[in-house]
Formats: structure tokens, sequence, C-alpha cells
């Protein structure tokens, strides 16, 4: 039977939000930009508000910071980015990765974040596979081309590739910092909490784990 050992990515692999670091790296504030700026802002409010929905926002979201940047490629730009969340992967995140390759498990990340910068990244950290929210360009913007991979979906589109009857669950591994992970983390024998106390607090039948 197969083994897998499932990462999430932010707050697990990396200490922020990427999506946050996304923003912060590339929208270029100016007198120019203001008014996207100000949009940004007016989206937040309305996905809070839940006017729309998780993958709507995440289109918005992306858009607005591309078309703010100085990038004009936005193959350079995501290459880029990639390879700056490289450098902030946890050393003690990098390790257990190559262990579990070396001891024949199939190494999956698994994230809400587009596949526009964590294809390089799962390649670079020699994950075997990679599923999260997929995302195409067209008609110069980006879209998303999938489910959002997210709470639920993250289970729906871990369990379309790895059917259930043909993995060994009791000696599978899963890695998530994040409380909507709490469903996915049930489905293994070795289920671990990264970096956050509180929610190992709130789910003690999970071992919690610090990595740097």
């Amino acid at each position: 039977m197969e083994l897998i050992a499932l990462f999430d990515f932010d707050g697990t692999l990396i200490k922020k939000d990427s999506m946050v670091l996304f923003f912060l790296r590339y929208f270029k504030i100016s007198l120019r930009n203001m008014p996207k700026l100000a949009r940004l802002f007016y989206e937040t409010i309305k996905y809070f508000l839940k006017v729309y929905s998780q993958k709507q926002f995440k289109e918005i979201y992306i858009n607005l910071i591309l078309r703010s940047s100085r990038y004009k490629d936005r193959n350079e730009l995501f290459d880029d980015f990639s390879d700056f969340l490289l450098g902030l992967i946890f050393e003690s995140a990098k390790k257990k990765i190559s262990e579990f390759n070396n001891n024949g498990y199939k190494t999956i990340l698994q994230s809400a974040s587009p596949d526009l910068y964590l294809k390089k990244v799962g390649r670079e950290l020699g994950f075997s596979e990679l599923i999260c929210t997929k995302m195409v360009y067209g008609n110069n913007r980006v879209a998303v081309s999938s489910l959002n991979c997210y709470g639920k979906n993250k289970i729906k589109m871990l369990l379309q590739r790895h059917e259930g009857d043909k993995v060994d669950w009791k000696r599978s591994y899963c890695y998530s910092d994040s409380e909507s992970d709490r469903k996915l983390l049930s489905l293994f024998g070795n289920p671990y909490i990264v970096n956050n106390a509180r929610f190992g607090k709130k789910a003690p039948e999970f071992r919690s784990v610090m990595w740097k």
C-alpha cells in the first residue's frame, strides 16, 4: 500500500502567509497605483464580509498586484517569488521532506496557494507531487482553473488522486499549522500540528512540533 507524507505550505514550511508576502514584495506603492491599492482594500473588506468566495478574491487579489508590479514578464515575477520563498523554508522541514523521500514515502505539498509559484518550490524541495489551487493566464489576467484547494476541497482533491483503500493511512503522515486542516489531519495515523501552540491545545489528539 502507498505511504504518504503530506505537508501544508503557508505557516507550515514557511513562517508567514505567502499571499501576504506576495503583496509586500510586488505591489509597487506609487501615486499611479493608489487607486489599485484603494480597490485592494475595498475588495478585501468585501471578502471578509463574505461577498466574495475565497476563490473569487484570490483572482482579484493576484491580478491587482500583477497590474501594479514593475515586472512586465509574469513568468519572471513568479520565478523570482519562488526563489524568494525557497529561502524562507524551515531547515527542520527540509530535513523531514528528505527523510521521507529516502524512506520510500510519496511526499505531497498541498496548499490553497497557487501553482504559479508553488510548482517550482515543490520541485526544488524534492516533493513527489503538488496539489494546490491551479491558475491559468488568459485575456491579460490570471484565473483559478480548478477547485480552490482549501478546507474540505483539500480532502476531495487528495482522495481524487489517492484512493482511500490504496493508502496505508495509519503509517502515513500529515503536517499543518492550520485549524482549517483539522479533518485532513484526522485522515492520517501520524498527524502533526506545526508551530501552532493554540491549535495544539484545542486538538490534543494530534502531536505538536516546532520547526525552525
